[in-house]
């Protein structure tokens, strides 16, 4: 049974609404984040207390979790899934409590105090990497889902669900956009100067 704390999203405004603020928040967050994160990675300030790159880790994370918790779950008594739009989770291999998944070290991760500086080794496209090294690929996958998400929208025919699909479509071109201001910021110019490097947005909108 749902708690009365959580209402459904059973009007095209309420779905609307929440696309808009609470999927796009966490969206342009976790873009925005690991796109600064791959920016320190890149130039390798190493300046005394200025430890943007860690920021920019737990950033990314807490925004990925949130987003593939939502994207891969059925509406609980606690939080919204994305069956409040389509008719079944989504689905990500990546996303799971398998060996070398993500689900559980992320979790741990963010939520338990531990010895950060040792990490289980995840499962990318690249080979096996530390959860350190990663927040792109986290919103990468993050992409991915909203793409799925946008389709199985528009998929059913629905002129409601369609304009849903149309809006989450926008408000992703939306957020990459913004995650390549933090490239052409003027203190990341200013730094990439200094160390002479090239720096190039991360994620591309197709």
């Amino acid at each position: 049974m749902r708690r009365n704390t959580l209402p459904p999203l059973d009007t095209q405004a309420k779905k609307k609404e929440y696309i808009e603020k609470h999927l796009f928040d966490a969206l342009r967050y976790l873009l925005a984040a690991a796109t600064e994160w791959s920016i320190q990675k890149q130039l390798k300030l190493e300046i005394p207390g200025y430890e943007v790159q860690v920021y920019a880790m737990d950033s990314t994370l807490l925004r990925a979790r949130t987003l593939f918790e939502f994207f891969t779950n059925e509406t609980t008594n606690n939080y919204y899934g994305c069956t409040e739009f389509i008719p079944a989770p989504l689905q990500s291999p990546s996303y799971s409590e398998l060996e070398h998944g993500w689900k559980v070290p992320l979790h741990s991760h963010l939520m338990h105090a531990q010895d950060r500086s040792i990490t289980r080794k995840l499962n990318t496209a690249s080979g096996q990497k530390d959860l350190n090294e990663m927040p792109v690929y986290f919103a990468k996958e993050i992409l991915k889902l909203w793409k799925d998400f946008e389709n199985e929208l528009v998929a059913g025919g629905d002129p409601q669900l369609k304009a849903l699909g149309e809006l989450a479509r926008g408000k992703r071109k939306e957020a990459i956009d913004a995650a390549k201001g933090v490239v052409n910021s003027a203190v990341a110019r200013q730094h990439a100067e200094m160390k002479d490097e090239q720096l190039q947005p991360v994620f591309i909108f197709d």
